[in-house]
């Protein structure tokens, strides 16, 4: 095996002789590359990048175009020069991809022409010039009769710019796919075949903007009125949650009533005269008596009126500038002085 330097003036020597058909071996003061100044010629990087190098050799003597242009697309990784681009340039016209091909040639001249690599400068305009009437254009023009700023085009997945609707842009020869995009949605895709340095114009006619929303997507200007989606009516919920709490409530001073007329029952005999002891048991049934008057109607009332607020209001919100009077309201109070009662207000 030949030392490291060796091998790469060897090796490039041979790429121009698969590469460079037309044209005699570069010297090899031309054909190895730069010294590194930083002595990293030894990095495993750079070792690496001349195994692949030479993998790619081999690769384009047979044909297999896609291989060997992600070998020299992976050495160009490490050390981009005149050769590895004029490499790579050569793989990508093999394969169709002409645009991308041009723009290495490109590359590979301007290497040349910096490092001195004369065989390779020579080389590159003939390539140029037989490949840049292979180059299709064509031309996309917006047809919207009303602007909608959130509708987009893509040319083979790449969002085409503002410079680029309407101008000629360069594409390579083949089937091309436009589609027209709206929030990220495809809502419009048509596919347009160019052959070899072909011309074409296509019109896509865009979708107008959503008269329902606003230019930002924000629902355009609601205003007080406006009711936006919500979840389930959070007054609706309390005032169930109350009304049950208030029935168990009832029916808990209900069962203490009856407990205490039992107690009356046995105290008194069944007659109208009682002890004096009974006094505080008498007294107890009638405050649970009472409690179990408000509780009940306090009860059923906010049930009801919960499960009405919950089957009206639920995935409704009022806006923040509707008016306060217009969400329930719940005050408690006492009727009369003699205990607790409820209100609820509001317009539905």
């Amino acid at each position: 095996m030949l030392p490291p330097r060796r091998w790469t003036i060897s090796a490039l020597a041979l790429l121009a002789a698969v590469a460079l058909p037309s044209v005699a071996a570069p010297r090899l003061a031309e054909a190895q590359p730069a010294p590194d100044p930083k002595g990293q010629e030894d990095s495993p990087e750079v070792l690496k990048a001349r195994e692949q190098f030479r993998d790619g050799v081999a690769l384009m003597a047979a044909q297999d175009w896609a291989a060997a242009l992600a070998k020299f697309k992976a050495v160009g990784q490490v050390r981009m020069n005149a050769q590895v681009a004029f490499n790579i340039a050569e793989c990508e016209r093999e394969l169709g991809k002409l645009v991308s091909a041009l723009g290495n040639y490109r590359l590979a001249l301007a290497k040349a022409e910096e490092s001195g690599a004369t065989k390779v400068a020579e080389a590159v305009p003939g390539r140029i010039a037989a490949l840049e009437p292979r180059i299709a254009k064509l031309k996309v023009i917006r047809s919207e009769p009303k602007p909608n700023p959130k509708a987009t085009i893509d040319l083979d997945g790449a969002e085409l710019g503002s410079s680029q609707i309407g101008a000629d842009v360069r594409v390579d020869p083949g089937e091309r796919m436009l589609r027209v995009m709206v929030d990220g949605k495809v809502v419009k895709q048509h596919k347009v075949k160019l052959a070899d340095g072909e011309s074409k114009e296509i019109t896509l006619e865009i979708p107008a903007p959503d008269e329902k929303r606003g230019p930002t997507g924000d629902g355009g200007g609601a205003g007080p009125d406006k009711v936006e989606p919500g979840g389930p009516s959070v007054p609706g919920i309390v005032l169930t949650a109350i009304g049950g709490a208030s029935l168990v409530a009832g029916a808990v001073f209900i069962g203490l009533r009856q407990q205490a007329i039992s107690e009356l029952d046995d105290l008194c005999g069944g007659d109208t005269s009682c002890p004096p002891s009974a006094q505080d048991t008498y007294d107890q049934g009638r405050l649970m008596t009472g409690l179990a008057e408000v509780f009940f109607p306090v009860g059923a009332a906010a049930t009801v009126t919960g499960i009405v607020l919950i089957v009206t209001m639920s995935g409704k919100s009022a806006s923040a500038d509707a008016p306060s009077d217009t969400a329930p309201k719940v005050s408690f109070f006492a009727p009369d002085g003699q205990g607790p009662g409820l209100v609820v207000s509001g317009r539905f």
